[in-house]
């Protein structure tokens, strides 16, 4: 057991061994803390059919299909968005207050053999920030102020982290097997976060962030950052958002594109890649109906390079999402929603591009019975319906081939503390 590990696992045995250990507790020396988190695990079926025939026209930016499944069809335990989290406070004097968290994925699905436990700490949103009355400032690892503030009734409880999120349809590109690298629907790590007070119900959200390790790094001509904001207005049972995000030479065009069509190694090339998204939601009883609209828009700079030609220049496609969620009674609630992307355009440096088939549709169906205000049985299942050309993807381990439809069901159970 290493040490980040021990160390999280005194700390959730400390606290499970005081009562009432998820309530809020005052420490000796004035800070307050609190122990909370979501257990998702559920045993779902994965399966792919009907990928593109050997012979099919399609996209410029897609390989020549095969005709056959990249997807297994299978059983499989998943873990949704599970997670533990801490977080607390300390007054500072003057309306300011120190606020912290640190949470982290549970990948308990597989007793911590998986490959995704890493035995870290902070895996999910994690900061050190200053509560003020002229806003909240956190530095950290954090959802951006665009992925927060769209997409915000969820499914049954989850908006992230599970197949039936609606986020690599509406946030995503359809064609190439890395579409996570054009995502607007991000964690960000190296981030400076800024909200504003509420005026009349209206906040306005920023983060700025620069590159991870991981991503493309910082060179003498590449410099890869975020810039994500929002304005959102909230009023009784209304709700209304604007965003926008850039990414600054992160390459979700070349990374998708065939590897003819890749500038992610001229070091010569700049990408700027942008998303303007609104969102409008309405609760009406126990009703709560969502609408969402994106338009997104890659773009990569030849500038000095000298061999550009036949590479990726531009993509731009439109997408949108209806959900509605009902609450029958205390016991009972439902949900549904359903994406649209387009095929959108595209343009080759010196040369012809076209998307033919690169349209998805997605559709989502669930319900849930809850058996006290904490836990609940869930039934939920999704089927992506990928274009001749699209591989529109929410699979965990895995991807589709072009034109391979996706299908998920799964039953489970949720605890929430």
């Amino acid at each position: 057991m290493n040490f980040n590990r021990k160390a999280m696992v005194l700390a959730v045995g400390a606290a499970l061994a005081a009562p009432a250990a998820y309530a809020q507790v005052t420490s000796k020396a004035g800070s307050e803390w609190e122990f909370y988190g979501k257990f998702w695990p559920e045993y779902a079926h994965i399966s792919g059919d009907s990928p593109s025939p050997a012979g099919t026209t399609v996209s410029t930016l897609t390989a020549a299909p095969t005709g056959a499944t990249t997807l297994v069809n299978r059983n499989e335990m998943l873990i949704g968005n599970s997670y533990l989290g801490f977080r607390g406070g300390r007054s500072l004097g003057s309306g300011m207050k120190a606020i912290w968290q640190v949470e982290s994925v549970v990948p308990f699905d597989e007793g911590g053999s998986a490959a995704a436990d890493t035995g870290t700490l902070a895996t999910r949103d994690s900061f050190l920030g200053i509560d003020a009355p002229w806003g909240t400032l956190r530095l950290g690892f954090m959802d951006t102020p665009f992925k927060k503030s769209g997409d915000v009734l969820g499914f049954l409880g989850v908006s992230s982290g599970n197949f039936v999120q609606t986020n690599p349809v509406l946030r995503q590109v359809g064609f190439g097997s890395s579409n996570r690298a054009a995502r607007f629907h991000e964690r960000r790590g190296n981030a400076i976060d800024y909200a504003s007070p509420s005026y009349f119900g209206v906040q306005y959200l920023l983060q700025y962030s620069t590159g991870n390790p991981s991503e493309t790094s910082h060179t003498a001509t590449r410099n890869p950052r975020f810039v994500s904001m929002a304005a959102k207005w909230e009023s009784g049972p209304w709700y209304a958002a604007v965003m926008h995000e850039t990414h600054f030479d992160m390459f979700g065009g070349s990374l998708n594109a065939l590897a003819a069509q890749s500038n992610a190694a001229d070091q010569n090339v700049r990408s700027k890649d942008t998303a303007a998204q609104v969102t409008g939601m309405y609760k009406f009883g126990g009703h709560t109906f969502e609408a969402d609209y994106i338009r997104k828009n890659y773009k990569e700079d030849a500038g000095n390079s000298a061999t550009p030609n036949g590479r990726f220049e531009t993509y731009k496609n439109n997408a949108w999402m209806m959900a509605w969620e009902a609450r029958w009674s205390s016991q009972w609630r439902t949900a549904v929603t359903y994406v649209s992307a387009s095929a959108g355009s595209c343009t080759l440096f010196n040369a012809a591009c076209n998307t033919t088939g690169v349209e998805g549709k997605q559709l989502s169906l669930g319900g849930s019975y809850y058996l006290d205000p904490s836990m609940y049985v869930f039934l939920i299942g999704s089927k992506i319906d990928n274009g001749a050309s699209a591989r529109y993807d929410n699979v965990s381990n895995g991807s589709p081939a072009a034109g391979e439809d996706v299908t998920q069901v799964a039953l489970g159970l949720a605890y929430t503390f």
